[in-house]
């Protein structure tokens, strides 16, 4: 007679209880008792009708005594303390969302300059969308510049 199984949750070789009869599948973690459970409960409501039904009716009765739109406002007044830690976490959000100074700003100190105006073509691009998630009421467009010694005009900025 076997001493050890390997438990179906945690795949790990683990004793066999002995005062459990017939053949053990799950180790006595909690995580594993958790998903036995869950197991046991999915079986049982596919299979059982009367059981399924018994559930659905005290899923309903939870309904009725904890309405969905008064259910966030009854736990804050019931866990204060969670109250008091979001707050705090809201306000460190906060804070790191907050506009910068001028001076603190990021600037992009490489971005193209050019001293004669440039010359700007749009066109209307077709995209084929198939297959993609795209936002299809919006306009795409190729930006064409046009400006004579741009060529030359990088060489001398650099």
């Amino acid at each position: 007679m076997q001493n050890t199984f390997i438990c179906k949750c945690c795949n790990t070789l683990k004793p066999i209880n002995p005062k459990l009869k017939g053949n053990q599948k799950y180790c006595g973690d909690q995580k594993c008792q958790r998903k036995r459970k869950a197991a046991w409960q999915k079986h049982k409501m596919a299979t059982d009708i009367n059981y399924k039904q018994s559930q659905q009716e005290l899923v309903q009765q939870w309904r009725v005594n904890k309405p969905a739109h008064k259910y966030q406002s009854l736990y804050r007044k019931d866990h204060p303390s969670y109250v008091a830690n979001n707050r705090a976490k809201q306000l460190n959000r906060n804070q790191k969302h907050r506009v910068k100074p001028f001076d603190e700003v990021i600037v992009k100190m490489d971005a193209l300059t050019f001293k004669q105006p440039l010359i700007c073509a749009m066109t209307p691009v077709e995209m084929d969308a198939t297959g993609k998630i795209v936002k299809m009421d919006t306009l795409l467009v190729q930006l064409q510049l046009y400006q004579r010694d741009c060529e030359a005009y990088f060489h001398r900025s650099r």
